[in-house]
């Protein structure tokens, strides 16, 4: 079974969750599903907003939605060595159908998707789709 990414771009966090819902909502019955969310939202958000974040990401649990929040830093580069050990990890234990993972507002969506076309991960990877032009 190979997974299907969904990279989720986009300079404003809030329309970034907003595409997530929509994609959780359209591949509901895919199968495992994981989302590696930004902690961006966090530094700009209020503590109500936070306090909804966490009640969203317990709701998803709740449905079998295996829910990861990544440190901040751009995926392609600070934030690489995070990523591709989370990712590894998530691969081989959760095995999920469809992984969404929400690139921060500096992060290079370019990039990124280079860096998970890689040798190292094409026998995991059905596709990968980069979501994004959000303002």
């Amino acid at each position: 079974m190979k997974t299907h990414v969904f990279l989720v771009a986009g300079r404003n966090p809030e329309m970034r969750a907003q595409r997530i819902e929509q994609l959780l909502i359209e591949h509901a019955g895919a199968g495992k599903i994981t989302l590696m969310g930004s902690t961006e939202f966090f530094s700009v958000a209020s503590v109500e907003a936070q306090a909804a974040m966490f009640e969203a990401d317990t709701a998803r649990k709740a449905l079998g939605i295996h829910v990861l929040r990544l440190s901040p830093g751009c995926l392609c580069c600070s934030s690489k060595l995070v990523l591709t050990t989370h990712l590894a990890r998530t691969l081989r234990l959760n095995q999920p159908n469809v992984l969404l993972v929400e690139l921060e507002s500096q992060s290079h969506p370019e990039q990124v998707l280079q860096l998970l076309k890689e040798p190292q991960w094409k026998d995991w990877f059905a596709d990968i789709t980069l979501v994004e032009g959000f303002v």
